[in-house]
């Protein structure tokens, strides 16, 4: 619980690491309520900043979803 406490304070002031962080916390519930939604904005914001394991997550959500295309486009975006 502390270290999500810590990780948001850092993703505030602006850590990538550390909004990627918090988007894994709120994924698996751990330290707080678990927010799938959450945890995808976590990951877009983290990704638009250019973390890769985000933008990777953000492919898996969309491959869950059978939106393939979209899915495709992240893994893309992550490898380069």
């Amino acid at each position: 619980r502390k270290a999500v406490e810590l990780w948001t304070e850092a993703a505030d002031l602006g850590s990538i690491q550390a909004l990627y962080n918090v988007g894994v916390a709120y994924n698996l519930g751990e330290g707080l309520q678990e927010d799938k939604a959450k945890a995808a904005q976590c990951w877009a914001k983290a990704a638009m900043q250019g973390d890769v394991e985000s933008r990777y997550n953000l492919g898996v959500i969309a491959g869950n979803k059978r939106d393939y295309d979209r899915a495709v486009r992240h893994y893309l975006i992550a490898a380069k």
